[in-house]
C-alpha cells in the first residue's frame, strides 16, 4: 500500500514549485510517492522527473487546477493502481 504526500504549489511563483517539488521526490521512500497540485500544468517538470528515475501520471481537474502524480521508477508499491511496472 502506498503513502501519499501532498505538495499544493498553487499560487507559487516560478522557480519555487519545481524547486519544492525536486526537493519532495528526493526524500521519497519505497512506497511512497507526491501528489503535486498546481495552477497550471508543469511541462518543464517532466523531462526532469525522467531524467531522475520518476514516473508521472498528469491530470487537468480544471484550467486552473493540475494534479501531478509522481513516483520512483519501479516501485510498483507507490505506482497508482493499475500503473505498477
Amino acid at each position: 500500500m502506498s503513502q501519499e504526500r501532498v505538495l499544493d504549489v498553487r499560487g507559487l511563483e516560478p522557480p519555487e514549485p519545481l524547486e519544492r517539488v525536486l526537493d519532495a521526490i528526493a526524500t521519497l521512500q519505497p512506497g511512497e510517492r507526491v501528489r503535486m497540485i498546481h495552477h497550471r500544468e508543469p511541462c518543464l517538470l517532466y523531462p526532469l522527473l525522467s531524467k531522475r528515475g520518476f514516473n508521472h501520471l498528469a491530470e487537468a481537474k480544471s484550467e486552473d487546477h493540475h494534479e501531478i502524480l509522481i513516483w520512483r521508477r519501479g516501485d510498483a508499491a507507490a505506482a497508482p493502481y493499475g500503473l505498477q511496472e
